[in-house]
């Protein structure tokens, strides 16, 4: 058995490796007495690439992303910073919840919303629940939130003031 490689053309980009060679088996066919050209199976051009790693809480981006956006959120209600800040860092629902909260004066009693303390829950990767204690209005409350891991990062999608 003899074999032969062809090149099969193909437009490629640069960032695609060289296409490989395919190989021809010459095969003897029994109807005609000929000999019959068979491809062979060609082997991938590149290995399949592996998904990214997923983010968990021990890498603590999560955490600290989670801090920061409370935070935010604190200022936002206290009157020290105004809500379209939000809007890159929560969900919609959550700004117009957020929005909503901040127009209550037992909330801007005091100009010093602090997080206190922050505990974290991950049900499944790409998703963060978070608890957390505040001080907020001359008050100590709880905030409940949950964060999701899209394409810009961690992203607060529901959020709960107590």
């Amino acid at each position: 058995m003899t074999t032969a490689a062809v090149a099969v053309p193909r437009p490629r980009s640069p960032q695609q490796p060289r296409p490989r060679l395919r190989r021809l088996r010459h095969e003897p066919d029994p109807d005609s007495g000929g000999v019959q050209l068979a491809l062979a199976t060609a082997s991938p051009a590149s290995p399949p690439v592996p998904p990214p790693p997923q983010r968990t809480l021990e890498d603590g981006t999560a955490r600290g992303r989670a801090a920061q956006v409370l935070q935010f959120v604190l200022e936002t209600l206290d009157g020290r910073r105004p809500a379209r800040h939000l809007a890159r860092h929560v969900a919609p629902r959550v700004l117009r919840y957020v929005t909503a909260a901040a127009a209550r004066p037992d909330l801007r009693r005091d100009r010093a919303g602090q997080l206190r303390s922050l505990r974290l829950d991950q049900p499944r990767p790409g998703a963060v629940e978070v608890a957390a204690v505040c001080r907020l209005g001359g008050r100590v409350r709880a905030m409940a939130a949950r964060f999701e891991l899209g394409d810009g990062g961690w992203r607060c999608t529901a959020l709960r003031l107590g």
